[in-house]
């Protein structure tokens, strides 16, 4: 049964708070839901109390996080909403935003430079960042991290991630440590109880959603659909192909989950082939998009059809549009990669779920919680009369109520790993926030994984102390720890201390360097290790890379597997083409990689190259300080030495410099002196663009006198 809604003039009233109501209002919120009056019933306004809100998605967490950050503006003091991804980033951005022109604050976001203390958001009231962000100005301590009163944890459940997990728990204790309020926000999480005990929080608990789910999987052997509300679907021919009829007859939305990009884009092109609906408008307006040349080929057939995916491997650019046009209801279905899932808020009436993922030669079931995230999809809020998520391969009834019927998995720390307890230990000691031993173990202690068993925490710190030592990051001396110049500098460029120890042991001993032996030298450090570079297995690359080794032309460290050199050479080669101009298409084609893969790899090495090059000048290697920080700057933009000075111009990219500097148009100079025609005729623009182009061109210059 709907509970009867709460009208926030209510709430506003009880607590005397008429901008509460003028903020909600500005997000076109007129009534609260349920886990929102749980939320404020448990005192969200009324105190500082920490909160954990534990609730499906779609009903309404987000604005508990919100409302907290609402007292705290009017407290005079800093918000913080922190998320995982830098796409779910922007869309905070926005709301909070449209709140700040009622409360007349400004909201900013920071997910980047992370060597910066970034002092300009003082200025900001509210403020949106990454968990890795956020963790890396909690290190650099400018001066109005004081000012924070409130950080929310979004997405809290990625605490038991592998990879970025340890980063949300050091926050969350950083967090506790500082004395900021906490606010927890997860959707699917299985030890609510233990979670909200660690975070010192009232746990607010509650199961309803505003569109009614309901769940059931597809019986191979009767060919029907088993639904939990006890209705029977008969499947006539090919399950996707029977959900596609479906949604068309019944004109609702379908999205399918699939464990691979390979696999969601075989099933978007079968499904096209199924289906019996055109939408040449909408290829029309991709193609006004300018995609990548690879990526509109490949999608010009399926989005004729209604039909797209998405994954991480598409560009920017594509991944936008199809989000667009599947929330705008301009296309049917998408065939997406669990990613969407995590990522964006794109729900649709039904939904297809696999829960069967092919790892390490094995089929194996994914975990109740990730289920629960993508079933979490289905329905959408004020237009769906209810939401339907299908199982698409249990193997039988049993199978399938594990997941419908289950509990989320509990999220355990993963912060006992090696690389977790060296990033995190040099970075206690490096924002001296411990200066011995036991201050840095206090501080441990507060975290889920001491709290969860982490006996072996003394000794394994004892053991990373050791290695930062030897490494030179690390003073150790009658029992003060203290950050060397090195340490601090490693800690503030937000990298793995191993990252630093292999540049530093392999550059020391080598006086100059190719390109490709700096660019594959990032590619085998574990910071870069998290980038998708598909199969490297291949007699081509086999050869190139022998060839390189013979020469010397890329490091060969005793301990590295020839596996991970072929992949770290894959990755050079790679970034090696994307500097030298090599159009996207061909590098996609060249290297089995996707264009977004592209992108992430040139943001990760942009980084990493520019942090080895503060490294090297900060020991004194100046030569290869410089060619780092050179190719650090090419990586960002993907060009050639000679068009570094241009792409600083605003809208002038890789292309378009390269188009002026064919037309003897090579600096900025030459650039501001142009004609505005003869400028819009060389890069084939508007006139009022190519204005703008040379005017800020003659900025920049101005900036440089």
């Amino acid at each position: 049964m709907k509970p009867a809604p709460t009208p926030i003039s209510t709430v506003a009233d009880a607590f005397n708070n008429p901008l509460l109501y003028k903020a909600l209002r500005a997000l076109g919120i007129e009534t609260l839901m349920p886990v929102q009056v749980k939320a404020v019933e448990s005192g969200l306004l009324g105190s500082n109390n920490n909160i954990l809100v534990v609730a499906p998605t779609g009903s309404g967490k987000t604005l508990v996080g919100y409302m907290a950050m609402i007292k705290n503006f009017l407290e005079k003091c800093v918000g913080v909403y922190l998320v995982p991804l830098k796409s779910i980033a922007s869309e905070k951005l926005e709301d909070l935003e449209l709140i700040c022109r009622t409360l007349g604050c400004r909201a900013c976001i920071t997910t980047g430079d992370y060597d910066k203390p970034s002092e300009w958001l003082s200025e900001c009231d509210f403020i949106v960042a990454t968990y890795e962000r956020f963790d890396s100005l909690l290190r650099l301590k400018p001066s109005w991290i004081k000012r924070i009163g409130t950080v929310v944890l979004d997405e809290l459940h990625m605490v038991g991630d592998d990879e970025r997990g340890h980063v949300v728990e050091l926050v969350g204790v950083r967090s506790l440590y500082e004395g900021y309020r906490v606010v927890g926000l997860s959707a699917a999480i299985g030890n609510t109880s233990e979670l909200a005990e660690w975070l010192k929080a009232v746990l607010i608990y509650d199961t309803w959603r505003p569109v009614r789910l309901v769940e059931g999987y597809y019986d191979r052997s009767s060919r029907t659909i088993v639904f939990d509300d006890g209705r029977i679907e008969s499947v006539g021919g090919d399950l996707e192909a029977h959900a596609l009829r479906e949604a068309r007859v019944q004109n609702y939305q379908l999205l399918v989950f699939k464990h691979s990009r390979q696999l969601a884009e075989n099933l978007a092109r079968i499904l096209a082939d199924y289906s019996q609906e055109k939408c040449q408008d909408v290829l029309e307006e991709f193609k006004q998009r300018e995609p990548p040349k690879v990526e509109f080929d490949n999608f010009r057939y399926i989005l004729s059809k209604c039909v797209a995916y998405h994954h991480a491997g598409l560009s920017a650019t594509t991944r936008k549009f199809i989000e667009e046009l599947f929330r705008n209801r301009k296309i049917r279905a998408v065939v997406a990669t669990p990613t969407l899932a995590a990522g964006v808020n794109l729900p649709a009436r039904r939904v297809l779920v696999s829960v069967k993922r092919y790892e390490e030669g094995y089929m194996k079931g994914v975990s109740i919680a990730e289920y629960k995230q993508m079933a979490g999809r289905a329905g959408r809020p004020g237009l769906d009369p209810y939401g339907e998520v299908v199982i698409v391969d249990a193997r039988g009834k049993e199978e399938a109520h594990k997941y419908i019927k289950g509990s989320p998995e509990p999220a355990t720390s993963v912060l006992l790993s090696d690389r977790a307890i060296r990033i995190h230990t040099l970075s206690l000691i490096s924002s001296q926030d411990a200066e011995t031993v036991e201050e840095l173990l206090n501080l441990l202690k507060l975290t889920l994984a001491y709290k969860q068993g982490g006996s072996t925490l003394p000794n394994r710190v004892e053991d990373v102390l050791k290695d930062l030592v030897e490494w030179e990051l690390v003073s150790w001396e009658d029992g003060v720890l203290k950050p060397t110049k090195l340490g601090r500098t490693v800690s503030a460029l937000y990298i793995d201390p191993l990252t630093a120890k292999i540049v530093v042991e392999n550059l020391s001993s080598v006086r100059r360097a190719y390109d490709i032996y700096y660019l594959t030298l990032i590619a085998i450090t574990p910071d870069f290790s998290r980038v998708r570079l598909g199969s490297t297995r291949s007699r081509e690359l086999y050869t190139t890379m022998e060839v390189l080794i013979e020469s010397g032309s890329i490091p060969t460290p005793p301990w590295i597997s020839e596996y991970d050199l072929l992949r770290a050479m894959k990755a050079g080669l790679i970034l090696r083409d994307w500097i030298e101009e090599v159009s996207e298409d061909t590098i996609a084609e060249r290297y089995g990689v996707g264009i977004g893969d592209i992108a992430v790899l040139a943001d990760t090495a942009q980084w990493l190259l520019y942090a080895s090059g503060v490294i090297c000048s900060t020991l004194g290697l100046s030569e290869h300080a410089h060619r780092l920080m050179t190719l650090s700057k090419r990586v960002e933009s993907g060009v050639k030495d000679d068009a570094l000075d241009l792409v600083r111009v605003r809208w002038i990219g890789r292309v378009r410099s390269r188009k002026l500097i064919v037309a003897g148009v090579k600096s900025i100079e030459d650039l501001a002196r142009m004609n505005p025609r003869e400028l819009a005729e060389i890069l084939g623009i508007g006139l009022p663009r190519a204005e703008e182009v040379i005017l800020d061109a003659k900025r920049l210059l101005s900036e440089r006198t």
